[in-house]
């Protein structure tokens, strides 16, 4: 039956057959039904699974179900970063390319006199990023006031880019009861919180251990001082000359650090950082997607929601500060069911940080060597005296865990300080 059991209108049936999508990914079975028959939804789901396709056909059916002549938004799509966004716009409007409905994507860096134009227009769906929202709300450029349906993907990446009370503005103002879609790669207590307080009886589906089987993704540990870094990382994509890779770094200043040893090496590399203009920014990822270079060096933020197709292998050259990072990094590749490879880089400091990711991952990373690199590294890490105080040290700070420090007793107030109450106004 395919996707003709959700009970599509023929037009989405068209544009699906024209996209190649043959049968619903394990994503798109368990929460279509739900979407359609308009229930709030918790989905936890690894990228790469087809969760854009998951959310847009049933509101487009949905929408379609009931015609509407006036302009009010319909739906409102909430991505973390400005090439999420237009990655889902693209997908919208593929899905809606046989129907009436229009679509538009605002983001932050482009002109607010364009976008008001656009949105002066009537438009059904809009794909958005938070900050640039807002600044719409705020302005009464854009009318929220009969939104159906509101979507936040990436929720966790929203929250951790401290979005919460934008996300609270954006609820606010749309003032009729909406359906509420919630999308995330990880479940952590932030979106727990979230989600029992914006979604009403909600439906929650993970569907994180259904796609193990077919979700596939190689995971490797290279051991390497710090200094060894640049020379493993050209060393590894120059032996592997075929594939095509994300090379991960923290900071936009060790992303430019790392294009400029790789490209050094021969290598034809593209880096895309939050320095770059967005035109700049979309340039870079589709000549990657283009084949016009074999390596995209990027930080974490500037590289969620990259749907590169076809992509061999990502290199965590810096372990990142979260496990959630981590997750969302290895996710670039081995998507659709690919089978994918992630190797990280990890220096004596970052011990503490990989191990606290195997254990919440329950998974060890397989140990890799390449003759001339690592062996003092190797070496330091294996002797049980030395880890164990080096780990014990790292425990005590960084993302990873923080010892609670120990509470100095108050001095004893003298005089007048001494009678003061400690709600006195004074």
């Amino acid at each position: 039956m395919g996707f003709k059991k959700f009970g599509f209108k023929d037009e989405i049936l068209e544009a699906i057959d024209s996209c190649n999508y043959l049968e619903p990914t394990p994503i798109q079975e368990l929460i279509v039904p739900h979407i359609l028959k308009k229930r709030d939804v918790q989905a936890i789901a690894p990228t790469g699974t087809g969760k854009t396709a998951a959310f847009t056909l049933p509101i487009i059916q949905n929408l379609l179900k009931i015609q509407n002549d006036s302009d009010a938004i319909r739906a409102l799509i909430i991505a973390p970063t400005k090439e999420l966004a237009v990655q889902i716009h693209k997908n919208v409007e593929q899905y809606c390319i046989n129907t009436d409905l229009k679509s538009e994507v605002i983001f932050g860096g482009a002109k607010m006199a364009s976008q008001i134009t656009k949105l002066e227009k009537k438009v059904d769906i809009v794909v958005a990023t938070t900050g640039r929202l807002v600044e719409h709300i705020k302005q009464k450029t854009i009318n929220l006031k009969n939104v159906e349906v509101l979507v936040l993907d990436e929720a966790d990446t929203l929250l951790d880019m401290g979005f919460i009370n934008e996300i609270d503005k954006v609820i606010e103002t749309i003032e009729q009861k909406s359906q509420i879609l919630l999308f995330s790669a990880t479940l952590g207590e932030s979106i727990k919180k979230l989600s029992d307080k914006i979604l009403d009886k909600k439906v929650c589906v993970n569907v994180d251990k259904a796609q193990k089987a077919t979700h596939k993704i190689n995971q490797s540990v290279y051991y390497v001082s710090k200094e060894e870094k640049d020379d493993l990382v050209s060393y590894i994509i120059g032996k592997q000359y075929k594939d095509r890779f994300i090379v991960f770094t923290r900071t936009k200043f060790g992303a430019k650090k790392v294009y400029e040893a790789i490209t050094k090496a021969g290598v034809k590399a593209i880096s895309l950082h939050g320095d770059l203009t967005q035109g700049a920014r979309l340039k870079a990822i589709q000549e990657f997607r283009d084949d016009k270079a074999q390596v995209l060096v990027a930080t974490d933020i500037t590289a969620r929601g990259i749907d590169i197709k076809a992509l061999e292998c990502i290199i965590n050259y810096d372990i990142p500060n979260s496990v959630d990072d981590y997750i969302h990094r290895i996710g670039r590749t081995g998507r659709a069911g690919e089978i994918g490879n992630a190797i990280s880089l990890v220096s004596p400091s970052e011990v503490y940080s990989i191990r606290v990711i195997e254990k919440k991952l329950q998974f060890k990373l397989t140990e890799k060597t390449e003759e001339g690199f690592g062996r003092e590294v190797r070496d330091e890490i294996k002797s049980p005296k030395i880890f164990v105080k080096k780990e014990e040290k790292r425990k005590t700070k960084g993302a990873f865990g923080n010892k609670k420090r120990k509470e100095k007793p108050r001095k004893k107030l003298k005089g007048r300080r001494a009678g003061w109450n400690i709600h006195d106004d004074r």
